[in-house]
């Protein structure tokens, strides 16, 4: 009897296995979105990444990128401005796309780059007791709307219509209750 069960358990996994590849081999792939494009196997990038697989390493140094220019760097998020020369001010700078850090009046930007001056939408960033290099601005803040509504535009107020009369006719009245035999007076 065991072998009978340890043959049916063989063929069960060699039967589920089969449907297994099956449906993988036979199976038909999805088309691809009408937006997508092919790549030819002719292009540079595909000999490029073949041969970094086999091995080969470049042998020109690649072009370096221009240099930013030095105000694309630096982002003015927010500031903080002293009411008078003797208060100290505040800027939230990002440098590089990094997240923005504080930076009180005097305090190190990036490198040598300190925050010289602070006003209410203005911060001017140099090196220590020299002029300003770059000067930072925050972006400007939309006009709000003022815009107001002709009087001739409008609703007129919506009219209210008064409460529906109740029909004229009497309630029926409680149909009288039997008595009980006990006297109302007694139960006190």
């Amino acid at each position: 009897m065991a072998t009978r069960l340890l043959s049916f358990a063989i063929w069960a996994v060699v039967a589920v296995s089969a449907v297994f590849w099956l449906t993988r081999l036979l199976v038909r792939a999805d088309a691809a979105p009408p937006h997508t494009v092919t790549i030819s196997a002719n292009t540079a990038v595909a000999a490029a990444d073949l041969s970094r697989l086999l091995g080969a390493t470049r042998t020109a140094a690649p072009d370096a990128a221009p240099e930013p220019a030095q105000d694309a760097r630096y982002k003015l998020i927010g500031v903080v401005a002293p009411r008078s020369a003797a208060a100290t001010g505040l800027a939230l700078i990002a440098v590089d796309n990094k997240p923005p850090r504080p930076v009180s009046l005097g305090g190190v930007v990036d490198g040598s780059l300190v925050l010289l001056t602070v006003n209410h939408r203005r911060a001017e960033l140099g090196p220590a007791g020299g002029a300003a290099t770059v000067r930072l601005e925050l972006p400007a803040v939309p006009e709000p709307n003022r815009a107001t509504r002709a009087l001739a535009a409008t609703p007129p107020p919506p009219v209210v219509s008064p409460p529906l009369p109740l029909p004229a006719r009497p309630l029926p009245a409680a149909p009288p209750q039997p008595p009980t035999g006990r006297n109302p007076a007694v139960m006190r």
